[in-house]
This record gives structure tokens, C-alpha cells and sequence, in this order.
């Protein structure tokens, strides 16, 4: 693969050495879904690790309740219109974190999101792996970059997840990311023109053995869980997780 540093991370790359700490708005708590594993499921445990069915919402569809606006510096507006977080586009990063506890492992989650205005990522996820985090780019460096940040050091466009994805502008697409004690996989789904939901496509599968699991400091104010933009508007909703059975 061919790397080129485009403007958009030699950008980043600049403002982060002389970026500050700035403060973070917390948006009004409610109770959200509790994480722990109901002890009836786990005594069901299956040989091969089938995924619990119970998907449980992230996001109510009416608020930003349960979720947080970490400053980074020229961000663009946060609100909901119509059932979607609408995270505006910003001078450059935008996105907001959500305030639970979170599982580190053997789960899975889910969301739909859209790239109205920009050229870049547009619902990137930053989310634990074990003990670590990671983030998986949707539409970075110049539109199509698709990948996990970052495997062994090495951001999306420099370790084998990465590759080109072809996204249209005001069109959904479903995202599903699963995290197990040895691996990260990630599947698309995309809509037609129509609005119709397409096949979903498998895109990447890491194995994790003897691979350092980590991310860029930029979007470190986003852990455990969260979602970011680059210098465009997203919009997101459905945002579900699921725990799988160990």
C-alpha cells in the first residue's frame, strides 16, 4: 500500500504538539444499561462463544444524557435532530465519550452513522481492548481509509487493517465491531440509494497475539468509549452494545 501523509494528519500531527488540556462538559446523568453479566446467562456458556442476543442502547434518541463533550480545541457544535447525534463539524476534532462503565473484553457494539459535511472520518470509535483501547477509522485521511488505530505503533494507514472504503455522503452506514480476548473484527453494512440495507461485509480481523494494542493521542479524552470527527459533520444513532458469553 502506498502511504501518503495527506494535510489532514500533518495538520493533527502539528496541533497536537502544542495542544493543552481543556476542561470537558458532562451532559445531565441518567441510569444506563449495568454491564455485568447475568449470572443465568453465563451458565449457558456455549463451546463456541455464541453472543448474547440482548442488545442494549448507548444512546436514548431524544438527549445527550449519560454522554460527555471532551474539548479538543475548535469543536464543532453536539446536539441531537431527529433521533441522531448530530457532531458538528469542528476546526478539527469533535466527538463526545460516553460516562459508564464499559466492558474491556468479549463484547460487541453496533451503531449507524453518516458523513453529512467534510471529507474525513466521520464516526470514528475508540473503544477498550483488554486492558488497552483502540480506534477503528471509518473514512479517514482524505475520505476512504478505513482501519484500526493503532497495531503495534502503526496508525490505519501504515498496518495491514487498513484499506479503502468507498463512502457516500448522506447515506447510513451500520458498523460492528467485536472484541474477544484474541481478536478485533469489524463488519459494514451500507444502504442503497433507496434507503434499502445491503449484505453485510466482513473488513477486518486482527488476531491479537503477540500484537501491542494501542491509540493516538489525540483522541485519548474519548476512552473508554467514544466517537470522533475530523474537520466534518457526522451523524450518528442505534447505538447499541452486547456482551458475549465467555
Amino acid at each position: 500500500m502506498k502511504h501518503i501523509l495527506c494535510p489532514a494528519l500533518a495538520c493533527l500531527l502539528l496541533v497536537g504538539c502544542t495542544k493543552t488540556e481543556a476542561p470537558t462538559e458532562v451532559i445531565a446523568d441518567i441510569p444506563l444499561p449495568v454491564t455485568a453479566e447475568d449470572e443465568s446467562v453465563a451458565e449457558t456458556t456455549t463451546a463456541d462463544k455464541e453472543p448474547d442476543e440482548t442488545w442494549q442502547p448507548l444512546f436514548d434518541g431524544e438527549s445527550l444524557a449519560g454522554w460527555s463533550l471532551p474539548v479538543y480545541g475548535g469543536d464543532g457544535e453536539v446536539d441531537v435532530q431527529e433521533g441522531n447525534i448530530v457532531i458538528g463539524q469542528g476546526a478539527l476534532m469533535t466527538g463526545i465519550r460516553y460516562e459508564r462503565e464499559f466492558p474491556k473484553v468479549n463484547y460487541e457494539i453496533r451503531y449507524e452513522a453518516r458523513r453529512t459535511r467534510g471529507y474525513d472520518f466521520f464516526a470514528a470509535c475508540t473503544f477498550p481492548v483488554n486492558d488497552s483501547f483502540c480506534t477503528f477509522i471509518n473514512g479517514g485521511w482524505g475520505g476512504g481509509l478505513t482501519g484500526l488505530s493503532n497495531i503495534d505503533g502503526f496508525d490505519a494507514s501504515e498496518n495491514p487493517s487498513g484499506l479503502d472504503f468507498s463512502y457516500l455522503t448522506d447515506t447510513w452506514y451500520r458498523f460492528r465491531i467485536r472484541v474477544t480476548q484474541g481478536s478485533i473484527q469489524v463488519w459494514i453494512t451500507p444502504q442503497n440509494k433507496e434507503g434499502q440495507w445491503q449484505e453485510e461485509q466482513s473488513v477486518i480481523e486482527v488476531e491479537l497475539e503477540d500484537k501491542v494494542i494501542s491509540i493516538r493521542f489525540e483522541v485519548d479524552k474519548y476512552k473508554p468509549l467514544g466517537f470522533t470527527t475530523w474537520v466534518t459533520e457526522g451523524q450518528l444513532r442505534n447505538i447499541e452494545y452486547r456482551h458475549l458469553l465467555p
